[in-house]
């Protein structure tokens, strides 16, 4: 009798998520998705946001009008701003650094500021 009720107790666990023609029971996931908020807890979700790698002309224009009027300039700061890499946004500001329009305030391994000259 307790080997049956193993058995039956695995098979609607493995039954769970039903896939159709690859979708999902949405109701079904729903309620795996509760038993595993209480089994393991809140789980946080990440969402990933898709940033251009290049910096567009009309965009660098943009940014060397905007920037004089600026007081500090982060790279992190700009590229949330305008849905750009952080990457794409150093090697702008490094390049602006080079051409003398931006002097660089304070400088560590991560961060670096920048305040227009």
């Amino acid at each position: 009798m307790a080997k049956k009720k193993k058995e039956e107790e695995e098979e609607v666990e493995s039954e769970d998520l039903v896939y159709d023609d690859d979708k999902v029971n949405k109701v079904q996931a729903q309620t795996q998705l509760r038993k595993m908020a209480r089994k393991y807890g809140k789980v946080a979700t990440l969402e990933t946001i898709q940033r251009d790698p290049y910096l567009p002309l009309s965009l660098e224009t943009k940014l060397r009008k905007e920037i004089g009027k600026m007081k500090a300039i982060t790279a992190n700061e700009l590229a949330a701003k305008h849905a750009v890499r952080v990457s794409t946004m150093k090697k702008f500001l490094l390049t602006l650094e080079a051409e003398g329009k931006l002097s660089r305030i304070a400088s560590s391994s991560r961060l670096k500021v920048f305040n227009p000259k």
